[in-house]
This record gives structure tokens, C-alpha cells and sequence, in this order.
């Protein structure tokens, strides 16, 4: 049975509604799923991969938000210097994603025709909200804050987690986000890529700085505590 769900539409504030009602029940049916959010800024086909080929009985499941990598003409770098777009990427990867036992939401402004049918043809439920496209106001979202921490502004990273959190988005979303970028950029080290984020860091404090994350997440399951707080902690440290 299909795992991949898809919420668009112009009107995207009660898209983002519906997709933050559709991960709440999905977590709760599957408590034990990590949760990650990939966006054009931290997308990397490597990991991605990792998401939708986890397979088996003790396998960790995973519930992943594509949020708007559909609209993304960002160029991406598949190590032999053939160059992809994330978009491409993406509709490539919708039969795996159709199968895997973790569950995949694509929220996304509306998508072109071609697009759309692809969507049609491996979406187990898709949820649509308005029809014309409409002029939208830059909304507040997790980029600021794993930008922010990336180049090691840990007061910007900060600063901007207290807006997201005023502006609604989950702690956990921005756990999420966290560790996304945060396995990128170790990704890169391991290849030996530099980006203007990844030279930041050495690998062991990357390594270090995933287990820190990981220990929040699974501390919060197993001995209760509030992710907001955690989370405000390690920003803080």
C-alpha cells in the first residue's frame, strides 16, 4: 500500500493546516517514527534514499515532509559532475517512495499538468486547496534557523526559532530540519565537498552535534519532557 500522501494548492495556509493535521495523525499512529522535514535548501538525493530504502521488520520508519521541492530549480552536484534538479529528483523517486513502509507528504504550491499526473498516479490520498494561484507573503519557516546555526550564529539560530515558534511550526519540525542539514553537511565532509555551511564544522562535530540530536528525540520518547525546551537548550549550549 502506497505510503505517499500530497497536499497543495494556492491556498496555501490551509494546505499547511491540512499537512500539519495529516503529520499529527501520522505520528500518532506510528509513535516510534522519526520525523524529518527536506526542503530545497537541505535536500540531498543520498539521504533521501536512505528515507524510502529503509525496509524490515527492525528498521527505524520515518515520517518525511517534501516541503515545496517541486517548484525547486535548484541545481544539485551527484558527485561525477552530472548536474540534476531536485524537482527531477523527486518525480524519479515517487515509485520508491509509493513502497516504502516509511510515509512521505509532499505539500507544495500547485503543481503543472505533468507534474500533477505523475502525483495522481503514486499518491495514496491527495488533498487540494484552491484552484488559481495566488501572490503569497514570504512566510516564516525553519530555513532562518538552520542557516543561522550552519554558519555557527547560535544567537540568530536562536532569535529565529522564538519567531517560528510564535508563528505555530512545530519544535519538532525544526528538530527535524535540524538534523536534516545537520546529516547533509556530514555527508559532504565525508565527500569531501565543501559548502559555505559544511567547512563550519569538522566531522567529529557533526557526528557529535547528530548525537546530541538524537538523544533529544529519544529522551523525549522515553522519559517524557517538552521538545520546545530541549530543543531552546541546545540552541542555547
Amino acid at each position: 500500500m502506497s505510503m505517499l500522501y500530497a497536499v497543495y494548492g494556492s491556498e496555501i495556509d490551509k494546505a499547511r493546516a491540512k499537512k500539519d493535521s495529516l503529520v499529527a495523525s501520522c505520528r500518532k499512529q506510528k509513535p516510534d517514527a522519526e520525523f524529518f522535514v527536506v526542503d530545497g535548501d537541505n535536500f540531498s538525493e543520498k539521504a533521501l534514499e536512505e528515507l524510502y530504502s529503509s525496509q524490515g521488520l527492525f528498521v527505524k520508519k520515518h515520517i518525511v515532509v517534501l516541503d515545496r521541492l517541486l517548484v525547486s530549480k535548484k541545481p544539485k552536484d551527484d558527485g561525477d559532475g552530472t548536474k540534476d534538479v531536485i524537482k527531477d529528483i523527486i518525480l524519479s523517486s515517487f515509485p520508491k517512495m509509493a513502497e516504502s513502509e516509511s510515509v512521505f507528504i509532499l505539500f507544495n504550491e500547485p503543481f503543472d499538468a505533468k507534474t500533477l499526473a505523475q502525483v495522481k498516479k503514486y499518491a495514496k490520498d491527495i488533498f487540494v486547496f484552491g484552484e488559481k494561484k495566488e501572490k503569497k507573503e514570504k512566510d516564516t519557516s525553519t530555513f532562518s534557523i538552520v542557516d543561522a546555526y550552519a554558519m555557527k550564529d547560535r544567537r540568530g539560530a536562536w532569535v529565529n526559532y522564538q519567531k517560528c515558534i510564535r508563528a505555530g511550526i512545530a519544535p519538532e519540525a525544526i528538530h527535524g530540519a535540524l538534523f536534516w542539514k545537520m546529516k547533509t553537511l556530514l555527508l559532504e565532509k565525508k565527500e569531501k565537498r565543501e559548502s559555505r555551511f559544511s567547512k563550519n564544522f569538522t566531522e567529529s562535530e557533526l557526528d557529535e552535534i547528530l548525537t546530541e540530536l538524537n538523544k533529544i528525540y529519544h529522551g523525549i520518547r522515553s522519559d517524557g519532557g517538552e521538545m520546545e525546551i530541549e530543543l531552546e537548550k541546545f540552541l542555547l549550549k
